[in-house]
């Protein structure tokens, strides 16, 4: 164990004293293919433009779609908070930030390592983001996973940048730097070409999930009537975090909002844990019931509609109604304010 973490420290030592930041754009991904794993992962040097110095890690192609998510975003300049940015990262990373910053566990942690570390914006924090929870050290049991990597990264980065400025007008925009490691150690380098369905982001990687409730559920709600009415649904992140009472991790809640159009009432206000879909479809399925009737169309943001439709489109499909993205909710962009500040404040 100490020998694990003496050698975890003493590589973020090594890829810090390396700057590959002088060279390194946070776009120009580096890819490697560990022997060990099914796909590449997949690191991005921060730092060359604001000096936050760092790397990410993705660990696959679906995390790699959340990087394309916050490019696209940022090009755009959608991110209206630091909430809506974490919600884009899914993926391991190495960040050096000043010793001031460091909590306690973490600078005793580094302290235990037995390896030094000096001046600002040089002490290396081990962090793992995932969507709907806060940012978090990073796990244990990672700990192999991410010394693999360094290990892998220093001669990699190395060697691949040299060929940045060479290889820049040969290369396309999906097009990355591969370096494949087999067993024995010797490796091979060549170009990746990105599929689509990951560089556009979210908004095609995005899976449509099965229908989680139970047939009885379905057959149960199938038989109500459609009503003369629209309703506008919305879900959203709530920027205060829950610390459970357990050793879980803390998250972030989302709040599913519904409004019923014709009446002009919101008909459901409920908060909801991060990727609870078998909960947000029981949700609707039980509004439906209690309302009793089927709206024929629900409305939904169109900057939320890929994740919503992911969560509700096949037991929407199932009863006829239909899933409408449109630029602004007329009553939920009025209401919504209030009702997220009030949930901040519990």
């Amino acid at each position: 164990m100490e020998q694990q973490e003496e050698r975890l420290f003493s590589l973020a030592k090594q890829l810090y004293e390396a700057n590959f930041w002088e060279d390194y754009w946070d776009k120009d991904l580096i890819a490697i293919q560990l022997a060990n794993r099914s796909e590449p992962v997949f690191v991005s040097v921060l730092g060359k433009i604001d000096q936050n110095y760092g790397f990410l890690f993705y660990r696959n192609l679906e995390e790699l779609s959340y990087f394309f998510e916050t490019v696209k975003r940022s090009q755009f300049r959608e991110f209206r908070s630091l909430m809506e940015i974490l919600q884009t990262k899914k993926c391991l990373s190495l960040e050096y930030d000043d010793r001031t910053n460091l909590s306690k566990t973490d600078y005793q942690r580094i302290k235990s390592s037995n390896v030094t570390f000096r001046g600002k914006m040089a002490w290396p924090v081990f962090i793992d983001y995932c969507p709907g929870y806060c940012p978090y050290p990073m796990r244990e049991e990672d700990t192999p996973l991410m010394i693999d990597l360094m290990e892998k990264l220093l001669p990699t980065a190395l060697d691949f940048r040299k060929k940045l400025v060479v290889c820049a007008e040969e290369r396309s925009a999906v097009e990355i730097f591969l370096r494949t490691y087999k067993k024995d150690g010797s490796y091979e380098d060549g170009l990746l070409v990105l599929p689509e369905v990951i560089t556009e982001g979210l908004n095609l990687a995005k899976e449509e999930s099965s229908i989680l409730v139970t047939n009885f559920e379905m057959k149960r709600v199938d038989t109500q009537k459609f009503v003369p009415s629209v309703w506008e649904l919305d879900i959203d992140f709530v920027g205060a975090a829950i610390h459970p009472d357990t050793n879980e991790r803390p998250y972030f809640p989302s709040v599913l909002i519904v409004v019923d159009s014709e009446s002009s009432q919101v008909i459901c206000s409920e908060l909801i844990k991060p990727e609870d879909i078998e909960g947000v479809q029981r949700l609707l399925i039980q509004l439906i019931l209690s309302e009793n009737g089927k709206p024929p169309k629900i409305v939904v943001d169109a900057n939320h509609y890929f994740q919503i439709a992911s969560y509700l489109e096949s037991v929407l499909n199932e009863l006829g109604i239909e899933l409408v993205p449109i630029q602004k909710l007329p009553m939920i962009s009025v209401i919504k304010e209030d009702m997220l500040d009030y949930f901040k404040e519990q």
